[in-house]
């Protein structure tokens, strides 16, 4: 039967999102160009010949250009970095720069509209590209203080007993840059938190989406325990009640009665792990002492294993080792010894974290099995679930696994568990 994919959200590119960026600035730039043309139009109604104009109309022109050619650069798949992005921002104040210079400067009420790409860049490119961005408009501003071709019909009076710049000027060239560096700074500071807060939803969604998974296996397992304990019980009572036979049938019967016994002291086992999560209070115990514990258990478990066995601890740290870790580590040192008779374990903590490396000399771990999904397995009868559960229950105790092909053959587990340091 064909395995049904799960369902997955779609979600929107970096790239996707700043092709519509780009497509959403040829937008906004209709807007400055339909009053650059009505301005146009106002001026030369008002007889305002001495500007020059086919000088204003090439820059009209240039615009409309630049809008067509950035939009076809939107439709296209190709990749656009913040800087193109940039690029473009630092056209359009080139450009407007030269119309303000055009048309009286810094006494045009339309030089505001330079607060338009410090918004703009605050909002889609990283701090250092904004504060550039910003840095660029208050030098178009400053310089269109000094150096513009006059237009009488817009500039405010001068008052007859002032010297120097004009302070209604200079009152709305302090509100520019007040208003830059508020956008710069506290606008991108705001974009930068959304994007945080869309990355933690996201985050919370595959968090949610394997939970759900891990309830299912859960439910499964705690079915089967169920299940399984019957026929268990079944067996082992036909097999007591067995007349002892005669010669090799006597040792077969043992390794029955001895499966039985394993197999019920797993399922018990398994409910008693269940049990341990709904317990809060669990007393602290020393790394070297759980470690100590660990490999000693295991061992006597498996005893068909030739273990090298290295700890190395330089701090004198207690922390909650919880069942569900002990589970996960056990089933990595299994999946070892099932893959090689030899297995070398080295661990090493302080009082932050503990590591833990095991490797086999197996023939290494295939390049599909990564354990994110339950149901894959390099096993002829393996299911599959027990990398998936183990990662997922070491990431819920703030830990990590990383499987790794070793160079001279064979697979390495790379385990990382966060410790707590004792207090006295």
């Amino acid at each position: 039967m064909q395995k049904q994919q799960p369902f997955e959200m779609k979600k929107k590119s970096p790239q996707s999102a700043i092709h519509e960026n780009l497509r959403t600035l040829c937008l906004i730039r209709l807007i400055p160009l339909m009053g650059m043309f009505y301005g146009a139009y106002y001026l030369l109604g008002e007889g305002a010949t001495h500007l020059h104009w086919d000088f204003i109309f090439a820059l009209l022109g240039s615009f409309i250009l630049m809008v067509a050619i950035t939009w076809l650069r939107s439709l296209r798949s190709s990749v656009i970095s913040q800087r193109e992005f940039f690029a473009h921002l630092a056209a359009d104040i080139g450009i407007y720069t030269l119309l303000m210079f055009n048309t009286g400067g810094a006494a045009n009420p339309f030089i505001s509209y330079l607060l338009v790409p410090v918004t703009i860049a605050a909002i889609t490119l990283p701090a250092v590209l904004t504060w550039i961005t910003g840095f660029i408009c208050l030098g178009a501003y400053s310089t269109l203080l000094f150096w513009y071709i006059p237009l009488p019909i817009i500039a405010p009076e001068h008052s007859h007993h002032s010297a120097g710049l004009n302070p209604h000027l200079v009152g709305m060239w302090m509100n520019f840059v007040v208003s830059a560096a508020l956008i710069a700074y506290f606008v991108n500071k705001m974009a930068r938190t959304i994007n945080e807060q869309e990355k933690t939803l996201n985050r919370q969604k595959e968090r949610q989406l394997e939970d759900e998974q891990l309830l299912a296996v859960a439910t499964l397992a705690a079915s089967a325990a169920h299940e399984l304990g019957t026929p268990l019980n079944t067996m082992k009572l036909v097999l007591a009640d067995l007349e002892p036979p005669p010669g090799a049938m006597a040792a077969d019967i043992d390794i029955l009665r001895n499966q039985i016994d394993r197999c019920q002291a797993t399922l018990k086992k398994l409910s008693g792990t269940a049990r341990s999560y709904s317990i809060k209070d669990q007393g602290e115990i020393s790394a070297q002492t759980y470690f100590d514990q660990l490999f000693e258990n295991w061992l006597v478990m498996r005893p068909d294993v030739n273990a090298r066995i290295t700890l190395n601890g330089t701090e004198n740290t207690a922390t909650i080792f919880h069942q569900g870790l002990t589970a996960s580590l056990y089933n990595l040192l299994n999946n070892a010894a099932d893959a090689s008779a030899k297995v070398d374990i080295g661990v090493d903590w302080n009082n932050r974290e503990a590591t833990i490396t095991i490797r086999d000399y197996g023939a290494g771990i295939s390049t599909s099995i990564t354990g994110d999904k339950p149901l894959e397995s390099d096993k002829p009868s393996g299911m599959g679930l027990g990398l998936f559960l183990t990662r997922s229950i070491l990431a819920r105790h703030g830990g990590t696994i990383t499987l790794t092909t070793h160079s001279d053959g064979g697979t390495q587990a790379r385990v990382v568990i966060p410790l707590r340091a004792s207090h006295d």
